[in-house]
């Protein structure tokens, strides 16, 4: 029912490295803002064995077990605050929102059952590739409803609208890790299932990923220009950088998989370096959610002000960052399939990107501070767990090569 290959590991070891920094970040960030509770850290390990559990599942129930662990406990993470009423009713959304897609999820898997008789990944693709027309249209819708319920956890449009205020409400740090973990581990399960049990159906499904890519790309980065709240902003950017990864997805299985799974470790990286600087930065049950909580940060918090600047650069796709060279992959994997097009949209919506990121920069960097420095000096633990973001964006960004020859180890593995 479960895998140790290399496909696994390499996830395995990016999940737990994202659990690592978002430990870090929460001590600090949890007395800030009422939330210390020893429950919290035995929610996020659940959580974690959720995500270990999805991305080495090679049997369509025990996918379906993992996912409920991890989304369950995530659930109960984003109520953690109990004092206050964004965080109850984050976690009121994400439970309705999360128990229909999981839904979608087990409907789908019953129809594959249906016409496979089994629901081992392999059995499965075995079963589908011998397949009468008049039943492969059952396989067919549902491989259309696992898409919608992964779609649900990756959070792409039309998918998407429970992230951003879902992300606003919960605790940052458990946002931190539901942005860069939960992505990770869907993604992982994602290319798991339809790259290994449903390749025969590819020329079904690979036109609606692609769909769903470029709607994704385009409605959350056009989302993000009209936010004011940078949670909410990286809560758009989020449903945008799915849209970019799904852009890979319809790729040719030897460029996508190297390509989902480099770019997977470098947004983890850059998004939980954003979201960590808003928590390591938490004071009195307030947070810096406005561009005039930002304002002047550079004068006042300059390592601060340079951490958040390289990870919104590097979400924009700039250049000797981990976000441009992931990006790069991405499109370059498409466009060697013949997905010219996607491509384009994808680097459209980048530049598009670069207005909403950016003016966070400038409002940092070229304005006055307002009034006395409300906010918190940053504890030692979040100073190391920004360190490690900042380093490896910058790293990747400049030596790229180690993570993408394991990257493309671990895809082979499994394709």
């Amino acid at each position: 029912a479960v895998s140790a290959d290399v496909f696994a590991l390499f996830l395995q070891a990016v999940i737990l490295g994202i659990a690592v920094v978002s430990v870090l970040l929460s001590p600090s960030y949890l007395r800030a803002n009422g939330g210390e509770r020893g429950e919290f850290y035995a929610l996020l390990l659940m959580s974690v064995v959720g995500m270990l559990g999805l991305v080495s599942s090679l049997e369509l129930v025990s996918l379906f077990v993992a996912l409920e662990i991890m989304s369950i406990a995530l659930y109960a993470m984003a109520g953690m605050i109990r004092g206050r009423p964004e965080s109850q009713e984050s976690a009121l959304k994400y439970f309705v929102t999360g128990a229909f897609s999981s839904a979608f999820l087990l409907y789908g898997i019953a129809l594959l059952y249906g016409v496979s008789g089994s629901t081992s990944l392999a059995r499965v693709e075995l079963a589908i590739g011998s397949l009468s027309s008049e039943t492969a249209g059952l396989a067919v819708l549902g491989a259309g409803m696992l898409l919608v319920g992964f779609g649900f956890k990756i959070a792409s449009v039309p998918f998407h609208m429970w992230a951003p205020d879902v992300y606003e409400g919960a605790p940052t740090t458990a946002t931190a890790l539901m942005s860069a973990g939960v992505k990770a581990a869907a993604f992982g399960a994602l290319l798991r299932v339809f790259g290994s049990a449903l390749p025969d159906l590819a020329g079904d499904w690979k036109p609606l990923v692609a769909a769903l890519a470029a709607v994704t790309m385009v409605g959350g980065n056009l989302g993000a220009l009209a936010q004011g709240n940078l949670k909410r902003m990286l809560a758009y950017s989020s449903v945008a950088h799915a849209g970019y990864v799904l852009v890979a997805l319809v790729a040719a299985p030897r460029f996508a998989g190297e390509a989902i799974l480099f770019y997977l470790v470098a947004y983890g990286a850059v998004n939980l370096g954003a979201f960590g600087t808003i928590a390591a930065l938490s004071r009195d049950g307030r947070e810096p959610l406005s561009l005039n909580d930002v304002a002047g940060l550079a004068e006042r918090r300059p390592a601060l002000a340079a951490a958040l600047t390289v990870f919104l650069v590097s979400l924009t796709g700039i250049p000797i960052t981990a976000g441009f060279v992931g990006k790069f992959y991405l499109f370059n994997a498409a466009v060697s399939s013949g997905w010219v097009w996607l491509a384009l949209v994808g680097v459209v919506m980048s530049v598009v990107s670069a207005y909403y990121y950016l003016r966070v920069v400038v409002a940092m960097y070229m304005r006055d501070p307002v009034g006395e420095d409300p906010w918190a000096p940053v504890s030692p633990a979040s100073r190391l767990a920004l360190g490690i973001s900042v380093a490896l964006t910058l790293f990747l960004g400049v030596y790229p090569a180690p993570l993408l020859d394991l990257a493309r180890a671990a895809a082979r593995s499994l394709l």
